[in-house]
């Protein structure tokens, strides 16, 4: 039978010996967590660009949304929220590169993302709990999945349902994104920036005004 291989997204490989200084990834993924309403349209991106065969299936996600109430300390009070796990892309080298045996991670020229080479990796698992973040996932063919920055143009930020270019025009409130593709200077300008103010014309008064029918 034939197997059955995730798809990388890299455009090269850079591969760096023990003692190197490696260059550290300068545009990452982040995450405004209070916003995310578990729509996970992300994980759909993310699994149909990763799969083997390009069809959905969550398990090939490399980006996982899960339900956490409690923030630190603080618990909501409705006993929403939720937890974006995505990849910090720690210092170069990053603990899950550090602890494998094969030496089976090289690093995206482009994003100087770490990834796996799966030609070299044993399935070990020991990059999973070596992962502060928990964010080292295992396939339904037991490879392991690490992000890839999609190899600089995340498939997750530009589905990211909450986007301000993919709402109405018009929205009564500021709305922010979840999901971002920035380096850290740039993001935390991003959140020192007021939202956007939307106008949304909601059906009740598009039918007051004429704009659409009742029947419609």
């Amino acid at each position: 039978m034939q197997e059955v291989r995730q798809k990388e997204l890299v455009t090269g490989k850079q591969w760096f010996t023990h003692g190197d200084d490696i260059p550290n990834v300068a545009t990452k993924l982040f995450a405004l967590q209070n916003l995310c309403t578990d729509c996970k349209v992300c994980e759909v991106a993310c699994s149909l660009i990763h799969s083997p065969d390009g069809t959905l299936n969550p398990a090939w996600s490399r980006i996982k949304i899960e339900h956490l109430p409690q923030v630190g300390t603080r618990l909501s009070k409705d006993g929403f929220g939720f937890d974006v796990a995505i990849c910090h892309h720690c210092a170069n080298p990053p603990p899950c590169a550090e602890v494998c045996p094969t030496d089976a991670f090289y690093y995206d020229p482009k994003t100087l993302a770490a990834i796996i080479d799966q030609s070299k990796c044993i399935q070990c698992m020991e990059c999973v709990p070596a992962c502060p973040f928990d964010t080292v996932f295992v396939a339904p063919s037991g490879e392991l999945l690490k992000c890839d920055l999609c190899g600089g143009d995340p498939a997750c930020v530009k589905a990211c349902s909450t986007r301000p270019e993919k709402l109405n025009a018009g929205k009564q409130y500021p709305r922010f994104p979840v999901l971002f593709y920035e380096t850290k200077g740039a993001y935390s300008a991003i959140l020192r920036r007021p939202a956007e103010d939307r106008q949304e014309v909601g059906l009740g008064d598009a039918m007051l005004a004429g704009k659409i029918s009742t029947a419609a």
